[in-house]
């Protein structure tokens, strides 16, 4: 009779990391980014397989990389008593484990059609869908005296199931963990309870686990390595990393320094030659070799016998220097991943759209694949605003904003940057019907006009004959005069090519359409005095949304001179990223697609006046406090400059939608909210962060005013590392040996090499002596 708990480990290829588990290490677990991103994964790669676009054999392998890379694992079965995943120091919890795999309907509908609503008769704290998507893990309290496998016998039973996994589960038998989205049913006091366990005899299955550090077996008589037969058998015990350096990074280094991924036809050789370096850094064991070593296209059979004849080789106790070159080399880049991962700003990948998304946004981005979806979801925001007249929000620092955008998709060429038309045609639809109708009433007008014989009276200018979808090919006076027609309205333009801004010049002066973009953004006011009868005198508030595309190159070479003017702090920025090169396959928008979504532009259409959403603010608070810290902890000021606005557009796409939802506020408009925030970070960062940098670090040199002598700030006695700190403090960049042999050449200071310190001179000391303050 004991008491006890089950444990939890950060990964299944750390078996000899186990610890008892709290309901603080599995909440987190359960809300971890990266659980929640993999099971994302997992998910749309079974999507692909019901496609056809994807084998099943693919997304298995697939499925099984990402889990065992990216996923906790938890053992219900038991605590071990010396922290390593095996039978023989198991501790039984008293809870058993029952899944129900490759099911043919929802893993939901089977849960609410057999297990809903009688959790507490079945004594069930926790179910939930399997990573795969495929299937339902339930956790149940063992009824006494069951070994495991009578207890799920008996769970079989009573739901009422002719087929489950009914492998036999030893006590080291793990779970992977998955997402909070994919849980069933959570009850944390009845998983947590502690309980008295009475374990029968023939509760722990014997004789398959393994020692932590498992030596190969060879058969007497021929002296064979034998390995065993499952290549994925979750109970071998192996380590994960050597020395702290993860495998899949040591084998990638090997494979540099042998000479790259091996082509069809060389492949024996090269995993003969990385199966022999391998040895040493993996206990000389083929099973292990044999985990941590990708197959390079070779058949399983030939794979296994080419590692079993590399571990029969006789060779070295001397550890070759290729392999400690590798892991030297796979250290350096562990290193560099780690920081990445750290800073998601600087990370290979823009951040991963969230997998809940609001009615309106799985509507406009249900007919685009997986990666274009992001591109999509920010490029949609200036048509969205465009149906906005007179709506403001209060922003958390009690100023009244609208919802302005302005969105540059910027991708490589052929990368499927158009396919953000189609939604914003259909959100414009209304838009562009009413435009034609007005169109064709001030082309009449124009006719009359022009039609007026000079001694009549000629027809007046029609009023409220707005047009909101226009060119970017037009003057300033026509920028004017369609402003003021709009009567408080947008005015929307999309283009093709973001070169198309200098279509609109000010004041026929060159490239400064920047200044229009930025009073854009404010609603600031632009406008033209002209004495001339027909000439356009208006000033306006400026209330223009619009779309652009572009490649990086031409980005940033477009706003090369507006770094530090506030004009990309105000635009919103998108990207197209992808592995996948295959022709991507789109659904089809017809007149039902239209029409699902003008019935949600219309609350746009209807909303009117101040908009208020508490909820908003508070996010918006949080998450200006978070950039604050990171800011401040990155010590990165192009980061810090860029977040306030990125922060306010953030907030205005949140209240967009909140508009849309029926002025209900939800998760999922937060979820979007904070990572369409850090999407357009992570774009802007990508394109524009090294240039901000260099234009910061001139900007801030012009304000020094002249150098002063250096010396001055140096105690007589001092060191290299003095000399630096004073160079940096006045803005100085490079190490500042040079500048000491010059010191020491003039005879401004001596060196004494046993003591590493430089001594200010007479000479100096007597031309250059300090007065008392």
């Amino acid at each position: 009779m004991r008491t006890v708990r089950f444990s939890i480990c950060k990964s299944v290829k750390t078996p000899a990391q186990m610890q008892p588990c709290t309901p603080e290490l599995l909440n987190a677990a359960f809300d971890n980014q990266l659980v929640s991103n993999t099971c994302r994964e997992i998910a749309t790669n079974l999507q692909k397989v019901k496609e056809g676009t994807l084998t099943r054999d693919a997304f298995e392998t697939l499925k099984s990389e990402l889990k065992a890379q990216n996923l906790p694992v938890v053992c219900f079965h038991a605590n071990f008593t010396d922290g390593y995943r095996h039978n023989e120091s198991a501790v039984p919890s008293g809870l058993s484990i029952y899944d129900v795999d490759h099911l043919t309907i929802d893993p939901r509908t089977y849960y609410n059609n057999k297990v809903a609503g009688r959790e507490a008769e079945l004594q069930i704290p926790l179910a939930h869908i399997s990573p795969s998507n495929e299937g339902v893990r339930l956790v149940f309290v063992m009824p006494k005296g069951m070994s495991l496998a009578e207890a799920q016998q008996w769970m079989a039973d009573q739901l009422g199931d002719e087929t489950y996994d009914g492998k036999v589960k030893d006590m080291a038998r793990c779970s992977f963990i998955v997402c909070r989205d994919y849980l069933l049913h959570y009850d944390e006091e009845m998983l947590f309870a502690e309980r008295e366990v009475d374990v029968p005899e023939n509760s722990v299955t014997t004789g398959t686990a393994r020692p932590l550090v498992a030596c190969y077996q060879r058969d007497a008589r021929n002296e064979t390595t034998v390995l065993p037969p499952s290549a994925d058998d979750e109970t071998a015990v192996f380590e994960d990393n050597f020395l702290g350096v993860s495998y899949p990074q040591i084998v990638h280094a090997m494979e540099e320094l042998l000479g790259g991924v091996p082509a069809q036809g060389a492949r024996n050789n090269f995993i003969f030659a990385m199966a022999c370096h391998l040895r040493y850094v993996c206990n000389d064991d083929p099973r292990w070799i044999a985990q941590v070593m990708p197959r390079y296209g070779e058949e399983e059979a030939k794979f296994i016998s080419t590692v079993r004849s590399a571990c029969n080789r006789p060779q070295t106790k001397t550890v070759p220097d290729l392999v400690n070159r590798a892991i030297e080399m796979a250290r350096k880049q562990q290193q560099v991943d780690e920081l990445i991962q750290q800073n998601g700003i600087n990370a290979p990948k823009p951040p991963v759209m969230p997998q809940k998304l609001t009615k309106f946004m799985r509507l406009i981005t249900k007919n685009v694949p997986e990666h274009l979806k992001p591109s999509v979801a920010m490029s949609v925001f200036p048509s969205l605003g465009a149906h906005c007249k007179g709506v403001k929000f209060r922003y958390n620092d009690n100023a009244l904003v609208e919802p302005t955008f302005m969105n540059v998709n910027v991708a490589e060429m052929s990368s499927g940057k158009s396919a953000v038309n189609k939604p914003i045609d259909a959100i414009m639809a209304d838009i562009k019907e009413q435009d034609t109708k007005n169109r064709k009433l001030m082309q009449e007008y124009k006719e009359q006009y022009d039609a007026c014989p000079a001694d009549e009276q000629k027809p007046e200018r029609p009023k409220g004959l707005a047009v909101q979808w226009v060119k970017s090919d037009m003057t300033p006076a026509a920028f004017v005069q369609l402003m003021a027609d709009a009567g408080g309205r947008f005015l929307y333009t999309r283009m093709d090519e973001i070169g198309m801004l200098n279509q609109l010049k000010t004041n026929g002066k060159g490239n400064n359409v920047t200044e229009i973009l930025r009073l854009a953004y404010d609603c600031g006011e632009y406008g033209q005095e002209r004495v001339g009868t027909k000439s356009v005198s208006e000033c306006v508030e400026v209330r223009w949304n619009w779309n652009a595309s572009t490649t990086p190159g031409k980005c940033r070479r477009f706003f090369a001179d507006s770094m530090l003017d506030g004009t990309l702090s105000r635009m919103s920025f998108c990207t197209i990223y992808t592995d996948d090169d295959r022709m991507p396959l789109y659904g089809i928008y017809d007149d039902k697609y239209t029409k699902q979504v003008q019935e949600m532009v219309a609350q746009l259409n209807n909303a009117k006046g101040l908009v208020v959403c508490k909820k908003a603010n508070a996010l918006i608070a949080e998450m200006l406090e978070e950039n604050r810290q990171y800011s401040a902890l990155a010590d990165d000021d192009v980061y810090r400059e860029l977040s306030y606005r990125a922060t306010l557009s953030a907030f205005k796409r949140g209240m967009v939608l909140y508009i849309m939802n029926g002025q209900k506020w939800s998760k999922e408009i937060e979820e979007f909210v904070r990572w369409s925030f850090h999407y357009d970070m992570w774009c802007k960062m990508w394109i524009f962060g090294e240039k901000m940098r260099r234009a910061m670090d001139l900007d801030k040199a012009a304000l020094v005013p002249g150098r002063r002598n250096l010396m001055e700030f140096l105690a007589d006695d001092f060191t290299l590392d003095d000399l630096n700190t004073v160079r940096r403090a006045q803005g100085m960049r490079g190490d500042g040996q040079a500048q000491l042999r010059k010191w020491l050449q003039r005879g401004y200071c001596t060196f004494n090499p046993a003591t590493q310190q430089y001594t200010k001179s007479q000479q100096f000391l007597s031309k250059h002596q300090k007065q008392a303050a």
